[in-house]
């Protein structure tokens, strides 16, 4: 074996293995032979030492003195430059041009010591090789030494090159130098790189982002939400949920003003005739809602003030042994229950706390009536727990109902937003709001798929949503008007829950619970009675949002979680609207007048 130095020259045609997919054996063999030809015809100027055959190119190698001659160098460069427009021409004018045949070459060129025996050995040529490859997809490629000596012979020869250090495989960091024709392809390639690789990750953030359960969906959502960044879970502002809030409002007391009887009263249902026996309990409440909004005039308000005298006539009012007990459940039963006394307490504390609604003239007989609804009311809270009853003198006073509870705590609430007091104590009051508001949080169920509360006392009784949402609500108002603390073990469940609504329809039905008890009604009769409790959970649902944003923005918590309550606020107020108005202004009015209710809470 003997060592000498030489000039190496590789060039490769770029596709001959795909092409041989799509073209005969025949028709590339003879593209091959003549493309080739058009190439190695180039160097016949200063033909080279050895020639071997490569497949898709062909290796060239001149044998040289220590340095090089300059004018073989710079003609070995200056043919290998004409490489790319031969093969062009070639490939313009074969036979079967077209989108089927290779259309690129890419030229390497080295100089080095090779060794010789059975063939050509060496660094250089491993050099030439790798200088090709990097030539892509087509162009021209040389080392360092080449590149020197051709420079200098044409200067021409260094604007055409681009000097770059790459790492080339076996061979380490190396400079070489680059020509290759302008391509936006090349160009774009590192732009196309980076979004290929980022291409992925982004339409896996978007699936999730648009709900999809895909692996680690819910932290992806949670980083995007942390962030205010979403594609499809649009954030509403608090401009447009508050303007279709008022909007539902107002659809909805319009059409509630409408079951109005010239009397005052508020009939119980939108199929009800003017001559039906009146309901105090569905009355007071439809009043108390209307009171409540602020898109009902103060004349139509005025109208209403009717329905809050007529249940204390004789006729209506119910009281025995100078023990108040207010009124029937409904017309034509023997019991009462604490509902209609509660609801009318809060529908006379709404009146008197609306500027300008209830005339100086009557104030006085207003709070009289006020004051005789709340001993009606007293007469449910036989004990000091902070527990309400629904039937008055239960066989077993302990057994408190968790519907009652809460209405409780809204009419004490409503009292207290209204400035009264609670049977002439404000002290007395706001004593009651603590007791109530600790018995509530004290009755909360944390474990389970639904944490909350149940729909009666009973032990096997489920939790209700809409009793769970609810309570929500009033915690929520309790710690923002009078600083009652709500546990941490609700706080923290409460956002959750109130997220996990989006999506939710209204075709989810609210829940029902049946309070069975035995007790003395107040004509001293013992009763075994079944009250049915209808727990709406759409409008308090709507309440607790919104409220628990403006406990949240006292003291922010996550990015993430308020962005998640406040898009179920949007969810709930700007997708289900309509259909909230339509759905509830059927059957029975307490649907619409819960829902008023609650809505009145966005306009403050």
């Amino acid at each position: 074996m003997s060592a000498s130095r030489a000039l190496v020259l590789i060039y490769d045609i770029r596709g001959f293995t795909a092409a041989s997919r799509r073209l005969s054996s025949k028709d590339l063999g003879a593209f091959a032979t003549g493309a080739h030809r058009a190439i190695l015809d180039l160097f016949a100027a200063r033909p080279p030492t050895f020639v071997k055959h490569l497949g898709d190119g062909h290796l060239l190698l001149w044998e040289t003195s220590d340095p090089p001659d300059p004018d073989l160098v710079v003609t070995v460069v200056h043919a290998a430059a004409r490489a790319q427009t031969a093969f062009a021409a070639y490939v313009a004018g074969h036979a079967t041009s077209g989108a089927h045949v290779p259309r690129h070459v890419g030229v390497g060129v080295a100089h080095g010591e090779v060794t010789r025996s059975d063939d050509y050995y060496g660094v250089a040529l491993n050099l030439a090789a790798r200088l090709q490859n990097l030539a892509r997809p087509e162009g021209l490629a040389l080392d360092r030494g080449v590149f020197e000596l051709a420079g200098r012979q044409d200067e021409r020869l260094r604007t055409a090159f681009r000097r770059a250090r790459v790492r080339l495989k076996g061979l380490g960091s190396t400079l070489v130098w680059v020509a290759r024709p302008f391509s936006w392809r090349r160009l774009l390639a590192p732009v196309a790189t980076a979004a290929a690789v980022l291409a992925l990750p982004l339409a896996y953030a978007l699936a999730c982002d648009a709900g999809a359960a895909l692996p680690g969906a819910g932290a992806v959502r949670d980083a995007l939400d942390a962030r205010g960044w979403t594609v499809f879970r649009r954030v509403p502002t608090a401009a447009e949920v508050a303007s279709r809030a008022a909007a539902v409002r107002a659809d909805l007391a319009r059409r509630l003003v409408g079951r109005r009887t010239p009397t005052g009263w508020v009939l119980p249902s939108y199929q009800s005739k003017p001559d039906e026996l009146l309901d105090v309990w569905s009355s007071s409440q439809a009043i108390a809602a209307l009171l409540k909004t602020p898109e009902v005039a103060l004349e139509d308000a005025r109208a209403l003030l009717g329905g809050l005298r007529a249940p204390f006539e004789p006729d209506q009012w119910v009281e025995r042994d100078g023990v108040a007990y207010g009124w029937v459940a409904h017309p034509g039963y023997t019991h009462t229950e604490a509902e209609p006394a509660l609801w009318t307490a809060t529908a006379l504390a709404v009146a008197l706390g609306r500027p300008g609604l209830v005339p100086d003239a009557e104030r006085a007989a207003f709070v009289e009536r006020l004051e005789r609804a709340q001993r009606a009311a007293a007469t449910h809270r036989p004990l000091d727990t902070g527990g309400w009853n629904i039937f008055p003198r239960q066989t077993d006073p302990a057994v408190h109902s968790p519907y009652t509870t809460s209405l409780a705590l809204l009419c004490l609430l409503e009292t207290h937003t209204a400035g009264l007091p609670w049977l002439g104590s404000e002290r007395q009051r706001d004593r009651l709001i603590a007791k109530t508001v600790r018995y509530v949080g004290d009755t909360f169920l944390p474990a389970g798929d639904l944490p909350g509360w149940r729909r009666t006392g009973d032990s096997n009784e489920p939790v209700s949503l809409g009793l769970t949402l609810q309570n929500y609500a009033l915690l929520l108002r309790a710690e923002a008007e009078l600083s009652q603390p709500i546990p941490e073990r609700i706080a923290n469940e409460i956002p959750r829950r109130l997220a996990s609504l989006v999506g939710t329809s209204l075709q989810q039905q609210a829940d029902a619970g049946e309070f069975r008890l035995e007790f003395t009604n107040h004509e001293g009769r013992k009763e075994a009675r079944a009250e049915g409790i209808n727990f709406l959970w759409h409008p308090w649902a709507v309440e607790a949002c919104h409220r628990w944003l403006a406990y949240d923005a006292k003291q922010p918590g996550p990015k993430a979680t308020r962005e998640r309550v406040a898009r179920t606020l949007g969810h709930l107020v700007l997708e289900m609207g309509p259909a909230v108005v339509e759905t509830a202004s059927k059957g029975y009015v307490f649907v619409s007048s819960e829902t008023v209710f609650c809505f009145a809470a966005l306009a403050r």
